[in-house]
C-alpha cells in the first residue's frame, strides 16, 4: 500500500475534514466580483477589529434566495463552511447564506426593496383578486411547531373545509428555501386558497417574508393567497403583496369563516321569511275554508230543505192513501174481486204520484249541486238522498201491507165470509129479516140460503 497521496486526493480528504467545520461568520464586505451571465459570484469580508480576510464564494441562487445585495462596507452575517478550490488551489468560504445585520441595515434594504416592488405595483389593490366565496379547499404553510397552527385550527369554522397542509420553518434564511419549497408543492394542488401564518416577531425575524423571490412567488400564485404574519411596527413584504392580509393567525381563520357566517345569515333570514310567508298563507288558506265551508252550508241547508219538503210530499201522500182506504171500506158494494182491482190500482197510483212528487225536488237537487261554486262532497249527498227514499220505499211497503191485510180475498182464507142481499153487502143485523133469501161468499165458492132465525148481540 502507498504511503503517499496524490494532490487531487490530498485535497479531497482535506475538504472532507473542511465541511465539518461549517459555521456562521460576521464581518464587513470588502470587494464583490458579481459576473454577468454566470452563475456563481466571489466577495471577501473583513474583521472588523483584526486584519483578518475572509475569501467566499456563492452560488447565484443561494445568493437571490437571501435577498440581500452586497456592496463594500456592509456588515452582513454569512453561514456555510470552508473549502479549497482545487484548480487554483485557493481557499474560499462556501458561502449557503447571508443576512443583513443590525435593525438599522435590515430597515434600509427593507424600505429600498418596499419602494421597488412599489414602484411595480405589485402592493396595488386593483390587482389583487378577491378571497373565494364559501372556500373549502385550502392549502396551509407555516411551522408544525409553532403557535400560529394552534390559533389557526381553533378559530378555523366547521363548515367542511379540506385544509392541504405543508410544514415549513418560518424564521430564519433557511425558512426562505422551505417556504419556497412549500409554495410550489402546493402550486400543483386543488385549493381555492392559499394561507401562509406565522406569530409576530421583529424586523430581523421576520426576514424570510421580506425576501423579493418569496414575494415573487405569492405574485404570481394561480389562486388567492391569505397571508396572516404579525408585525410590531413594518407589515412584512409578503403580505403586502398577498391578495388579503390579517395581522394574526386567528384573524386569518376569520377571513375564510366570514363567507360562510354570511351565508348562514341569509339563509336563517330567508327561512324566517319562508316561515312568515307560510303563516300568513296559512291563515288566509284557512279564511277561505272557513268561507267555503259556510258557503257549503247554505248550499246542504237548501238541499236539505229540499229533502224535507219531499219527505213532507210524501207523507201527505199517505195520508190520502189511509183515508182513500177507510173511504173504500165504508163505501165498497161491489164484489171482492172488483174491490181487489181497485187496491192494487191504487198502490201502482200511489207510486207514480210518489215519483211525480219526488222528480221535481231531485232535478233541482242536481242543479243547486252542478251550480255550486265549492266542491261539495256528492257521496254524501247521495246519501242523505238515498235515506229519504229509503224512508219513502218503506212507507209504501208498509201501505202495501195494509192494503193486503184488509183485502177481502185475505179475510175469506182466513175463513170469514161476505154476505150479499141482492147487490147489497150485509153488515148489520138490522138488514136481514126471517125468510129472507141471502147468498154467502166464502174462500172457494157461494152458495145461497134462507134466514129460519134472526139473534140479536154477540
Amino acid at each position: 500500500m502507498s504511503d503517499h497521496l496524490t494532490v487531487d486526493e490530498y485535497l479531497d480528504s482535506v475538504n472532507e475534514g473542511l465541511a465539518g467545520l461549517g459555521g456562521r461568520v460576521i464581518g464587513e464586505v470588502t470587494e464583490v466580483q458579481l459576473y454577468p451571465g454566470r452563475n456563481y459570484l466571489f466577495f471577501k469580508i473583513k474583521d472588523k477589529e483584526n486584519p483578518a480576510l475572509l475569501s467566499c464564494f456563492m452560488w447565484k441562487r443561494d445568493y437571490t434566495l437571501s435577498g440581500v445585495e452586497l456592496e463594500a462596507g456592509l456588515e452582513i452575517i454569512i453561514s456555510g463552511a470552508p473549502s479549497i478550490y482545487k484548480p487554483a488551489g485557493r481557499l474560499s468560504f462556501q458561502t449557503k447564506t447571508a443576512e443583513l445585520v443590525g435593525e438599522g441595515q435590515l430597515k434600509k434594504a427593507y424600505d429600498e426593496l418596499k419602494a421597488r416592488l412599489d414602484k411595480e405595483g405589485i402592493f396595488k389593490e386593483e390587482r389583487k383578486r378577491p378571497l373565494p366565496v364559501l372556500p373549502q379547499k385550502i392549502g396551509l404553510i407555516t411551522s408544525k411547531d409553532g403557535a400560529a397552527i394552534g390559533d389557526f385550527q381553533v378559530n378555523l369554522g366547521r363548515f367542511g373545509f379540506n385544509v392541504i397542509f405543508v410544514d415549513s420553518r418560518v424564521e430564519g434564511q433557511l425558512a426562505v428555501a422551505e417556504l419556497l419549497s412549500a409554495i410550489r408543492t402546493l402550486r400543483k394542488k386543488d385549493i381555492e386558497v392559499l394561507v401562509l401564518v406565522r406569530g409576530g416577531g421583529s424586523l430581523e425575524s421576520l426576514l424570510p417574508f421580506n425576501n423579493e423571490v418569496l414575494v415573487r412567488e405569492i405574485v404570481d400564485f394561480p389562486v388567492p393567497v391569505l397571508v396572516g404574519v404579525g408585525h410590531e411596527k413594518d407589515i412584512s413584504l409578503v403580505a403586502l403583496a398577498a391578495d388579503k392580509m390579517v395581522s394574526t393567525p386567528t384573524a386569518t381563520a376569520e377571513a375564510l369563516n366570514d363567507s360562510w357566517q354570511k351565508a348562514i345569515s341569509l339563509v336563517q333570514l330567508d327561512e324566517q321569511k319562508i316561515f312568515s310567508i307560510f303563516a300568513r298563507n296559512l291563515a288566509n288558506r284557512h279564511s277561505a275554508v272557513e268561507k267555503s265551508f259556510q258557503t257549503m252550508r247554505r248550499h246542504l241547508q237548501a238541499i236539505f230543505n229540499d229533502f224535507k219538503s219531499a219527505e213532507q210530499g210524501i207523507l201527505r201522500v199517505f195520508v190520502s192513501i189511509q183515508s182513500r182506504i177507510s173511504e173504500l171500506h165504508r163505501q165498497f158494494d161491489g164484489y171482492p174481486a172488483a174491490l181487489a182491482r181497485g187496491m192494487h190500482a191504487l198502490v201502482h197510483r200511489t207510486h207514480a204520484h210518489v215519483l211525480a212528487i219526488l222528480r221535481p225536488h231531485l232535478e233541482k237537487m242536481r242543479y243547486r249541486i252542478r251550480t255550486a261554486k265549492e266542491k261539495i262532497e256528492f257521496s254524501n249527498v247521495l246519501q242523505i238522498f238515498a235515506s229519504a227514499v229509503d224512508r219513502a220505499k218503506r212507507l209504501v211497503i208498509s201501505s202495501e201491507k195494509l192494503l193486503t191485510s184488509n183485502n177481502p180475498e185475505r179475510q175469506l182464507k182466513l175463513g170469514y165470509s161476505i154476505v150479499h142481499s141482492g147487490s147489497s153487502i150485509i153488515r148489520k143485523i138490522a138488514q136481514v129479516r126471517k125468510g129472507q133469501s141471502i147468498r154467502v161468499r166464502i174462500q172457494d165458492g157461494s152458495f145461497d140460503s134462507d134466514v129460519t132465525q134472526i139473534i140479536k148481540g154477540v
